[in-house]
């Protein structure tokens, strides 16, 4: 399938920064009060747009950090005093966001963490998401924010620490605004990057528990966060003459490797129905047979800690068991139901092969006695 890409702007947490850079902006021409007040407006409604009805739901945690300074520096406008030297606005700003920043950019890994194992499978994706992107718009941000104390640092050592109008005006008013906006831009360009290289990958639908599609990610992330979302997942069954054929797993596997279980087994691929995936599956495995025709019969929702997926459970069924003379099952053979029973609940079996097991059984025995009848 064809994607526009894998990343979309909504991905960008550095857009968040846009209450920050208005308020800035709006600072050299009116007063700064006025110019935070303005701010915290626009910060508080993009964020309720973020939260409620833009068309992806990823949160943008730098939005609502921005929104929060913004609101207390509003705040800070009701108490008596100078709150912030006059002109002092832009660099204030951008020291207030990026100590905080800073210290969520030190614990990035339990701040990701929080939002794994504290939310439900259907939220966790966009919040995982939500909390990866702001750690990548954080470092572009706070690298630029390094480079901006360095180039003050340079420069009031080589003046002695008298700074010419010129130099503080570029220093103090127009650099913090421009370290925002860099921060915004490089973090696109780094996303359609990503999608450059991406745009030949392939990304699984995300599902609930009854099979709706409310998002997508990459292949690989179905292996990488494991049971963190639902991943629809296809399995194939074969059956001849009243067996079950079923071989050892690969060691490569991320769930049951070197078990035995069905040979067939795949993720649904994003845009993809049912009756093209199962077709897909068996032609990469039967690539020269022809008239191979899997019945759907049915799906569950299946989670331990290494999975979450929703199972479609189809059945193949054949008469020239020759077709399974291939080395590409390893150590394939035809079970019947006995042989099974006497190794069920020993961890010989994939987990999911034995909770389908007297599901199929009844399937395949009501269809043996319609053969012979």
């Amino acid at each position: 399938m064809k994607s526009k890409g894998v990343l979309s702007s909504s991905f960008n947490m550095s857009l968040g920064f846009i209450p920050v850079i208005i308020a800035i902006l709006l600072s050299e021409f009116i007063t700064q009060d006025v110019a935070i007040y303005i701010g915290t407006i626009v910060g508080v409604v993009y964020s309720i747009y973020n939260v409620s009805y833009q068309p992806i739901k990823i949160p943008n945690f730098i939005l609502y950090l921005s929104t929060v300074i913004l609101t207390l520096l509003t705040l800070a406008t009701f108490i008596s005093g100078s709150y912030i030297p006059p002109r002092a606005l832009p660099l204030t700003l951008e020291v207030s966001i990026f100590i905080p920043m800073m210290i969520l950019f030190q614990h990035k890994r339990r701040f990701i963490n929080y939002f794994i194992t504290k939310k439900t499978s259907c939220t966790r994706r966009f919040f995982t998401q939500g909390a990866e992107s702001s750690i990548v718009a954080a470092r572009f941000a706070l690298i630029l924010g390094v480079i901006h104390f360095i180039v003050i640092s340079i420069g009031i050592l080589y003046s002695e620490g008298q700074l010419t109008k010129e130099a503080t005006a570029i220093f103090y008013k127009y650099l913090p605004p421009t370290v925002f906006i860099l921060a915004i831009i490089l973090n696109q360009i780094g996303i359609r990057y990503f999608n450059k290289l991406m745009s030949h990958v392939e990304y699984v639908p995300v599902v609930d528990t009854k099979g709706n599609v409310i998002g997508k990610s990459l292949a690989v992330e179905a292996l990488s966060y494991k049971n963190t979302y639902i991943n629809p997942v296809i399995r194939i069954a074969i059956s001849v003459k009243g067996r079950v054929f079923l071989c050892n797993r690969s060691k490569k596997c991320s769930l049951d490797r070197d078990r035995v279980d069905y040979p067939m087994e795949c993720y649904l691929h994003f845009n993809e129905t049912l009756a093209s995936a199962v077709k897909r599956v068996v032609k990469q495995t039967f690539p020269d047979v022809e008239g191979l025709h899997p019945t759907f019969n049915a799906f569950y929702h299946f989670e331990n800690k290494l999975t979450n997926r929703l199972v479609y459970l189809f059945l193949l069924e054949i008469d020239d068991d020759s077709i399974l003379c291939s080395p590409h099952f390893k150590e394939g053979k035809l079970w019947g139901f006995q042989q099974i029973e006497q190794n069920l609940n020993r961890n010989f079996f994939g987990e999911c092969f034995e909770k389908e097991y007297e599901h199929l059984k009844s399937i395949i025995d009501i269809r043996e006695r319609y053969k012979v009848s």
